[in-house]
């Protein structure tokens, strides 16, 4: 499997990469929203959750997480995810139904 590029045009060569394996991981099921402010790309993550404590759970969109890049960095990061889809022979403009209706069960 080939990994995402790198270094970032944004990063050094020269400057070691260490891995930290008990870093957070995020899932989400879809991007909430987008905002540029003062230089700063945030992107707010959200992900389709059903509470069970309820007799009929609803379907509930939470927000997981935010990441915020400099705009070099989203840049890097758009570049990087278009290239590593085509690589997986995914075209990055057209929607596959991953984001699609969620459905609670």
């Amino acid at each position: 499997m080939k990994m995402f590029p790198h270094p970032t045009p944004s990063s050094q060569p020269d400057i070691p990469l260490i891995d930290n394996p008990f870093s957070p991981e995020i899932l989400a099921t879809a991007v909430s929203g987008l905002a540029v402010i003062n230089g700063i790309v945030t992107i707010t993550l959200e992900s389709a959750r059903c509470d069970h404590s309820k007799a009929h759970p609803g379907l509930e969109r939470v927000v997981v997480g935010r990441i915020a890049l400099t705009i070099p960095a989203a840049q890097a990061l758009l570049t990087g995810m278009f290239d590593f889809l085509g690589q997986h022979e995914i075209n990055p403009m057209i929607s596959n139904g991953a984001g699609g209706k969620a459905t609670c069960q």
